[in-house]
């Protein structure tokens, strides 16, 4: 694969707004379409706003729905990769915080968010254990983990271990808790090996604040763009080979099976100390 650019898109929906969202959500996609970004990625919730209340479940779409129907237009007509993270009813009612990789072609994959943080579970039920958003894009093997899923070494490992070469966050991650933002957008591509692309909301919306600092780390943890607050956008090239360099350089996944298959225990091993 040739080199290809990547943008994080930063932004916070306004709550409850579907209409006024989508509005902002097409306008940044063709700005970074026209800037030559061939893969967009959008904040957690950001055609709904990151609110959570009952008229969450009033404004949510299915799919493809509203939203996803303006992501693959947009998609197919600028040439495209798109993910985010959309508020989906499901045909049983439930409500489900859904991962969305979107291509010129269409929906390429969904999956819905499975850690749930705060008061989260009081208004999405959580998607499957093994359910994960990974897709083959032009850009390459995608995988989603969404906001604080990014926290869990073992989530952006299972999308390694499922081919994915570059893992998009689209978040809304608070602003207090910046200095683990900081951690685990880099930590996260250095274990894997992979670009990261993360979008993340910014500023204050139904009394929540939020980081900002959305950014694009490339597989070695080094950061190649932030915006660390306000509306807007960051790019960067992305070179696929960089990854293959990185996982031959440092082969976490090559070696990973020495570490989490350990050899079977017997009666003459001494007993563990300190722990």
């Amino acid at each position: 694969m040739t080199p290809f650019t990547a943008a994080a898109v930063q932004f916070t929906g306004t709550p409850l707004d579907p209409e006024g969202n989508v509005r902002r959500i097409e306008a940044h996609v063709r700005r970074c379409a026209d800037e030559g970004a061939a893969l967009v990625v959008l904040p957690e919730l950001c055609d709904t706003g990151y609110v959570l209340s009952p008229g969450l479940s009033r404004v949510a779409g299915t799919l493809p729905g509203r939203t996803g129907d303006l992501l693959c237009t947009l998609a197919a007509g600028l040439g495209v990769t798109l993910v985010t993270a959309t508020a989906v009813r499901s045909a049983d009612g439930s409500l489900r915080n859904t991962g969305l990789i979107v291509t010129p072609d269409g929906i390429a994959a969904t999956g819905a968010k499975r850690a749930l943080w705060g008061v989260e579970p009081e208004y999405f039920t959580p998607g499957p254990p093994a359910e994960q958003a990974v897709a083959d894009t032009p850009v390459g093997r995608i995988g989603v983990a969404i906001c604080y899923e990014g926290g869990f070494p073992e989530a952006a490992r299972r999308l390694a271990l499922a081919g994915a070469r570059t893992i998009a966050v689209p978040a809304a991650f608070g602003a207090a808790r910046l200095p683990a933002w900081k951690l685990l957008t880099r930590s996260r591509a250095l274990e894997n090996g992979c670009h990261l692309v993360a979008a993340n909301s910014t500023g204050t919306s139904a009394g929540l604040t939020f980081c900002g600092h959305s950014t694009i780390v490339d597989p070695h943890g080094a950061r190649l763009a932030v915006l660390p607050e306000g509306e807007g956008r960051v790019l960067a090239r992305l070179d696929p080979a960089a990854v293959d360099e990185a996982r031959a350089a440092i082969p976490y996944l090559r070696d990973l099976h020495r570490v989490v298959e350990p050899g079977p225990r017997t009666d003459t091993d001494p007993p563990t100390q300190g722990s």
